[in-house]
């Protein structure tokens, strides 16, 4: 039988799978609350502040939601939510809206997986290897089927957009750019690694410079569109630490005195913010700035209370194993056990990292050759980075643990390695 013809049927089985998968999830007791009784999702039940603004969306009444009894416009970035209510005003059915956004991202795995196997002359049976390390950790698996977070976006996302760059096909510029103008639309996460992976895109390629500068107009083309609806709605141009409206205030919660007292054994939702009196602004900007200018207090005479808290951030990313950010359960304990699928990740992510930093210290000066470590370190790095400015839980870090894992997939099966280490 043909290789195409393997991937085909691969792919018709594949599809099955998943809208299994899908029905499992929508009927599990943590995700369930989505669906009414005749099994259509219901808005007001999203979380991540997404309910509002999918319901404004899906009743055409524009991309807006209330907060602080302020109409924000650029609360959330546009991905997840035009998703979701894409999906539902052609069916309000959650087992469609689970299985088609799900499809649609899992096959964009599946494709890059096989571009990468075509490009690279990979037999069938380490497509199919490849394939099921895609999903094969639950937690993983957990963030990429979920529908009320853009991580679930991400954790598709990534690894596709790293089995793309891995190969030496022309084509590839096309596709990169296309997840790159849908990562920076779609998590401020991104932001620096969409402005500054195109470059090293550029700096490491061989190929003609027509191509590869197309992933940097296509995250220049990101950049207005957002830019230019905020500047519409708001009269501001969104961009930088300005992405979101309420970029100061998500920080606010990690400039706080008490935040390393919750972080990351318990959720920071639960950390009591200082109430603000709504009647005193009028616009989200003028919000943002009342945050900021409370951010800035908090820095100037708590700097040494922020860098004790990096370090704790740090160090949950490289080896926190623990269930994090939890709720009190009914007795009001705080129940942190550990996870398998942590450990399992926390062993992908360090120990790529040590054999990409390995690799690039001994074959600095051929460029060539550690191509790929500079790729995973510059992702890796600019994801981490506002995720330390921050914080970290397991779900913001599977889309790049997915990268590392790509990463140990491909050097595992290069004959050289050996050579290279």
């Amino acid at each position: 039988m043909e290789r195409s013809t393997k991937i085909k049927i691969t792919y018709i089985l594949f599809s099955i799978i998943v809208f299994i998968l899908c029905i499992i999830y929508a009927n599990m007791s943590q995700v369930n609350s989505l669906m009414d009784e005749n099994k259509e999702i219901i808005f007001s039940n999203l979380q991540f502040d997404h309910s509002e603004l999918v319901t404004n969306l899906f009743n055409s009444e524009g991309y807006y939601q209330y907060r602080h009894n302020i109409k924000y416009h650029l609360a959330k970035l546009p991905v997840l939510p035009l998703i979701i209510s894409s999906l539902a005003l052609i069916s309000k059915n959650l087992y469609f809206i689970y299985f088609v956004k799900n499809l649609v991202l899992f096959s964009i795995i599946f494709y890059s997986l096989n571009f990468y196997c075509k490009s690279h002359n990979r037999n069938y049976v380490y497509f199919l290897i490849c394939l099921v390390c895609m999903f094969i950790i639950p937690h993983n698996l957990h963030v990429q089927l979920n529908i009320h977070f853009a991580d679930t976006i991400v954790a598709c996302l990534l690894p596709s957009l790293f089995w793309l760059i891995s190969t030496e096909n022309k084509e590839k510029y096309i596709y990169v750019s296309l997840i790159l103008f849908i990562l920076y639309l779609t998590k401020t996460s991104m932001f620096f690694l969409c402005l500054i992976l195109p470059f090293g895109i550029l700096i490491l390629e061989n190929d003609n410079i027509k191509r590869k500068i197309l992933p940097i107009f296509s995250v220049i083309l990101a950049v207005i569109i957002w830019g230019s609806f905020g500047l519409v709605k708001t009269g501001v141009f969104p961009f930088g630490s300005k992405i979101l409206s309420v970029a100061s205030e998500g920080m606010s919660v990690a400039l706080n005195e008490k935040f390393h007292k919750y972080y990351p054994q318990k959720s920071v939702d639960l950390i009591k913010l200082n109430k603000i009196e709504t009647n005193r602004f009028n616009t989200e900007w003028e919000i943002y700035e009342h945050y900021k200018s409370n951010n800035d207090n908090y820095l100037r005479y708590n700097l040494d209370r922020y860098i004790k808290d990096t370090f704790i951030k740090i160090k949950v990313v490289l080896f926190n194993i623990k269930k994090d950010s939890v709720f009190p359960d009914n007795e009001g304990n705080f129940k942190n056990p550990i996870k398998v699928s942590f450990l399992l990740n926390k062993i992908i992510f360090n120990l790529s990292i040590i054999i990409a930093m390995i690799i690039l210290f001994k074959n600095i000066n051929n460029l060539k050759l550690v191509k790929l470590e500079i790729y995973l370190l510059t992702i890796v790095g600019m994801n981490t980075l506002p995720l330390i400015a921050g914080w970290a839980t397991a779900k913001h870090l599977t889309g790049m643990t997915l990268v590392c894992l790509v990463y140990l997939l491909i050097k595992l099966n290069n004959k050289n390695l050996k050579k290279l280490i």
